[in-house]
């Protein structure tokens, strides 16, 4: 898509993507709201964005933006407008440009959402506020995120001695949010017409909404797709959330094909979500520019190099393999443990993918024999999008947080490709408020390339840099500015 720039209009845009989004559906009654944004450009003005459930019209949403003054400004009028945009930053909906009054009541826009509008279920809103009064304002664009709080737990459910299971006898699974606490009970049973259910025994009042999907896994390892079931708190407790399409009569005729060692194999993947906790923070601000595609910035929340798809494309059977032979846990042979959680991995693809677990699985280290590794100084999630790509090459969704962590990894365990993306990644979304992090770790992990790259990144945007809090806190305790200072009296 082109390129468009209108600098010229000095628009002020505020960018908010709304992760996990399908969960704000089932919602019945309250509302979403941004971070605040405090615009120092607009008089001091701060601003809100709120999305609420229409009552008139499914799948419809208003969109409120509302503005109040931080320091007593005397500026009222301004004008804007709002729009839903697309992953590459083009306008899908657009409620045109008004005239907006800070001290009247916030005003409303209506967009219907479809599914098409939601890339890997992230909803993306713009709404741009520029002045009235002809005086001349810096374009700004700030960029924010929120992600409605969605468990997810995937597992393989085995039902062993399947061909003796009586009607009404029953099986336990207990879904749990770390290994001390249970979200909820399921149970599987055959009923008296030998129909084989589902349905939850016992939940945590939090959890507001459900999704369930349900496959047996055949004695080829494939999965056979069964129900689906999405419903919300209080409606499905004590009643069936899934009846598989086979019955217990028709699995042992063909037993041969689903019942491997008479074991009934059930591959569940469960989310729910507590629509009262939300995380959301303003992640970046870019001054100077405010531009229409915006993929710069929502680019922040996805990385998939064009090499790499086309591998996906040519080996995508090879890799559905690997993701299953991951996922369900087949024939592992060692355990990674973080502090909170345990994976279950396999020796011959660590050590494939990485010279520092061949080490460790080739001599006589503890790993070794006690068969497990602890991972120190790592959260579950890093440890998740590392096994991850050594199972499939791939990184899914990857955000600022999740590559800064997922470099420092790839780093101590000598995966030079993981790391390289990770550095790319980081090089391509560097803004003066995230420079800081990014030298840190490239000069604590002696990366010449990546440091040099933040080092020029910071004496050519000098003025926003410098004017950051991030780096007056930071020239104040790091040796790293010295440096950036000597580098830029060097070229003078």
């Amino acid at each position: 898509m082109a390129r468009k720039h209108i600098e010229s209009e000095n628009w002020t845009t505020f960018l908010w993507d709304i992760e996990n989004f399908c969960h704000f559906w089932n919602k019945y009654f309250g509302h979403i709201s941004s971070p605040a944004f405090e615009v120092n450009l607009i008089e001091e003005i701060s601003w809100n964005i709120r999305l609420f459930h229409s009552n008139r019209f499914k799948n419809t949403i208003i969109c409120e933006l509302g503005a109040s003054r931080v320091r007593g400004s005397q500026y009222t009028v301004v004008e804007y407008d709002s729009a839903i945009l697309a992953e590459d930053g083009s306008v899908l909906q657009m409620y045109e440009r008004i005239i907006f009054n800070v001290d009247a009541e916030a005003d409303t826009s209506e967009f219907n959402v479809r599914e098409a509008d939601l890339s890997r279920d992230t909803l993306r809103l713009r709404c741009r506020v520029r002045r009235t009064d002809g005086k001349a304002m810096t374009p700004a664009t700030y960029f924010a995120r929120t992600a409605l709080s969605v468990k997810k737990r995937n597992f393989l459910w085995e039902i062993e001695r399947f061909s003796s299971f009586e009607p009404d006898q029953k099986v336990t699974h207990a879904i749990r949010s770390n290994v001390e606490e249970n979200e909820m009970t399921l149970k599987i049973k055959v009923n008296t017409e030998g129909k084989i259910m589902i349905f939850i025994d016992s939940y945590e009042p939090k959890i507001e909404f459900l999704k369930f999907q349900s496959f047996i896994i055949d004695t080829n390892r494939s999965k056979v797709d069964c129900e689906k079931y999405e419903n919300i708190s209080g409606h499905f407790r004590l009643h069936e959330i899934c009846v598989l399409p086979f019955t217990q009569k028709c699995l042992m005729q063909n037993q041969h094909l689903y019942l491997k060692n008479d074991v009934l194999s059930v591959y569940c993947e469960c989310s729910w979500c507590d629509m009262s906790s939300l995380t959301g923070t303003v992640e970046r601000i870019d001054f100077g520019i405010s531009p229409p595609w915006i993929r710069d910035e929502i680019g922040v929340k996805s990385y998939s190099p064009p090499t790499e798809v086309k591998q996906c494309d040519e080996m995508i059977d090879l890799k559905e393999d690997l993701k299953c032979l991951y996922d369900e846990g087949i024939l592992s042979d060692v355990k990674l443990r973080t502090t909170t959680q345990t994976f279950h991995a396999h020796k011959a693809i660590l050590s494939a993918r990485s010279p520092v677990f061949r080490r460790m699985f080739s001599i006589d280290m503890k790993e070794k024999i006690q068969e497990s590794v602890d991972i120190l100084g790592f959260e579950d999630d890093t440890l998740r999008r590392l096994l991850q790509y050594l199972y499939i090459n791939t990184l899914e969704d990857l955000q600022w947080e999740n590559a800064l962590n997922l470099y420092a990894a790839a780093d101590k365990y000598g995966i030079v490709c993981l790391k390289s993306k990770c550095s790319s990644f980081l090089k391509s979304n560097l803004c003066p408020n995230n420079v800081c992090d990014v030298l840190v770790l490239a000069d604590m992990h002696g990366d010449d390339d990546l440091k040099g790259v933040v080092q020029n990144y910071i004496l050519k945007h000098e003025e926003g840099v410098y004017s950051s809090d991030e780096w007056k806190v930071f020239a104040k305790n790091n040796t790293l500015a010295v440096e950036i200072m000597l580098l830029k009296w060097s070229k003078q």
